[in-house]
Order: C-alpha cells, then sequence, then structure tokens
C-alpha cells in the first residue's frame, strides 16, 4: 500500500499530466472583434499603469507640487507623506541659513537625509549627503544651519 506522500506525488504528476493535455487539445474560441479591441486595450491600460506607477498604493509629488509649509521663521516644510493616522511622517524641511532651534526628543525613530547645504546637530556636522538616525526617545542637541539646508526626514515633526 502506498503512503499518502507517495499517493499525493502520484496525484500531482497525474493532474500535471491531465492540465497539459487538456491545454494542448483545446480548441480557439473565435471572439467577436469589438470584444477583442476591449479586452486588449483593457491589458495594454493596465500594463501602462503598472509602468507609470499609477495605480493605487503609488504616489508621485513633483518638484514643483505639494505646499510648503512654515511653522517657523526661517524653516519651511513639505509633508510627503503620512503613515496612516499616526504622527510619522516624511517631510521635506528646508531650512535658511542662519536657522536655529532648540534640540527636541524623538517620539518616534527619525532619519535624516541631507541633500544640501550643512546642518548641526549640537556638536555633529551633517552635509550633503550625509544620513542620520535617531532612535525613539532620544534627544538631540541644538539643530543649526550655516548655509541653509534642504533635507529629507521621516519620523514625527519637532516640537514648535
Amino acid at each position: 500500500m502506498n503512503s499518502s506522500n507517495e499517493t499525493m506525488k502520484m496525484d500531482t504528476g497525474l493532474e500535471q499530466d491531465i492540465y497539459e493535455f487538456l491545454a494542448e487539445n483545446q480548441a480557439a474560441y473565435p471572439l467577436a472583434k469589438d470584444l477583442k479591441q476591449r479586452m486588449r486595450t483593457k491589458l495594454l491600460d493596465q500594463v501602462h499603469a503598472e509602468e507609470a506607477a499609477t495605480q493605487p498604493g503609488f504616489k508621485t509629488i513633483r518638484a514643483h507640487e505639494g505646499e510648503w509649509l512654515e511653522p517657523l521663521p526661517g524653516a519651511k516644510i513639505k509633508i510627503l507623506h503620512q503613515e496612516g493616522e499616526s504622527a510619522l511622517l516624511t517631510y521635506l524641511a528646508r531650512l535658511a541659513p542662519g536657522f536655529e532651534m532648540q534640540g527636541h526628543p524623538h517620539p518616534y525613530p527619525e532619519e535624516c537625509l541631507m541633500l544640501e547645504g550643512d546642518l548641526w546637530l549640537g556638536d555633529l556636522k551633517l552635509q550633503a549627503g550625509d544620513y542620520h538616525f535617531a532612535a525613539q526617545g532620544l534627544h538631540h542637541g541644538r539643530l543649526r544651519t550655516e548655509t541653509g539646508a534642504l533635507v529629507l526626514l521621516k519620523g514625527a515633526l519637532p516640537p514648535i
């Protein structure tokens, strides 16, 4: 008597043979010309949407799009994405030359990627291309920039 595993292997092989037989012996079903065209158009539209990343779940904000807010003099932010109803955001911060603000705690982990300029976090100087991570609950020193900065951040907005 075969074990259940051997039976399953035989069934799987048999099923594959049946599928191949059915696939090889199918006759083409004639479709109306307008139905073929609608099916083709719908399929190509879906392919183009996938290629252009325009389906639900994708989000693109062009450089000239979005609203810059100024929560503090010399500091503008553009919110790019919010995680559900949480305070966790992905945003750009544009800081004017000479901008300063007190250090702050991080209710969420915070990621910072310097795109332009300089930014001091206490005694730590960040420049274009630098990445900085602050774990949840940590506090960093006073923020300041000499030349101005454009920064991509993921975290909560600092308290104002």
